[in-house]
């Protein structure tokens, strides 16, 4: 059910269904998922009330992905579901098989739109890059992953790089955060990143076990990793990308937000699926293992 009241952590975007192949099971293993819902549950286990508006089939199961969180249901007929391969080297190819409906300034509740804290989480464009601008007094920040896939008439998905003109066409400045990982950002151009840096404070890249690197201004900053034994990567993104930008918040220091969104992104591979968000001590405890 949900509950108007203005949340300290507003997240949007789809729903996700994940269906990963595994050898004894033909039809593969379905997961719920979305870059909303990680970031959600990352919220809320850091104590933060949490809300999230996204679209989805009136089938999903929001009472037991969501537990704990107001959800705003944006009804569509499908749900967005992908189905995810990894390769050895952790190389993931994607096939979309359906996309729920796009969300618009008309379906964020009026009460949320003052949120203190603002996550976009786009996976196939259903949010517009000039999302920002519903939220003039919150902090927002945004994964840009869903900004920069394209999909050909069979639903395999490609990715653009960089800042790439689609993303540049309608972007505005004033993001608290970008952040996206190597897939989105392979080489991490100097010049480029500095370009896409007029749009945010920050702008974060994560590299697995390579751990990441912040940007700010002309400033290039890398973050150690934290070792982690590995059991499902995904989601892993979007929980690095809500914790940074809570921690910005909640600091306003870029290199303590990175540190810590490390360390969640490190526990949170350790764990199947919307389980992996963890707690603050969790983070605490793991930034404990090595000098920061």
């Amino acid at each position: 059910m949900s509950s108007y009241t203005t949340p300290d952590f507003l997240a949007i975007g789809v729903l996700t269904y994940d269906v990963t192949p595994e050898r004894e099971n033909v039809h593969g293993r379905v997961r719920p998922g979305g870059a909303a819902a990680f970031a959600a549950m990352c919220a809320r286990s850091l104590g933060l009330k949490t809300a999230v508006v996204a679209s989805a089939g009136p089938e999903y199961p929001l009472a037991t992905v969501l537990p704990g969180v107001d959800v705003h249901l944006v009804e569509s007929d499908f749900t967005t579901f992908f189905q995810n391969v990894y390769g050895p080297s952790g190389t993931r190819k994607q096939i979309l098989g359906a996309r729920a409906s796009c969300i618009t300034l008309s379906d964020i509740p009026a009460a949320w739109r003052d949120a203190s804290i603002v996550f976009l989480g786009p996976l196939v464009g259903e949010v517009p890059v000039n999302a920002k601008d519903w939220f003039p007094e919150s902090a927002v920040g945004a994964a840009v992953q869903g900004w920069l896939r394209r999909w050909d008439q069979y639903g395999l998905i490609t990715e653009e790089t960089g800042p790439s003109s689609e993303l540049a066409k309608g972007i505005t400045p004033g993001y608290r955060l970008l952040a996206g990982s190597r897939m989105e950002f392979p080489r991490e151009e100097q010049q480029s990143m500095v370009a896409l840096g007029e749009y945010a404070r920050v702008i974060g890249v994560t590299d697995g076990e390579n751990g990441s690197h912040v940007y700010s201004g002309n400033t290039r900053t890398k973050i150690h990793a934290y070792p982690a034994n590995e059991i499902d990567p995904t989601g892993a993104g979007d929980i690095w990308a809500a914790a940074c930008l809570i921690r910005l918040v909640e600091t306003d220091d870029l290199i303590e937000a990175a540190h810590f969104a490390n360390a969640a992104a490190s526990i949170s591979v350790e764990r199947e699926g919307l389980s992996g968000a963890p707690s603050r001590l969790e983070i605490a405890e793991r930034m404990g293992r090595r000098n920061v």
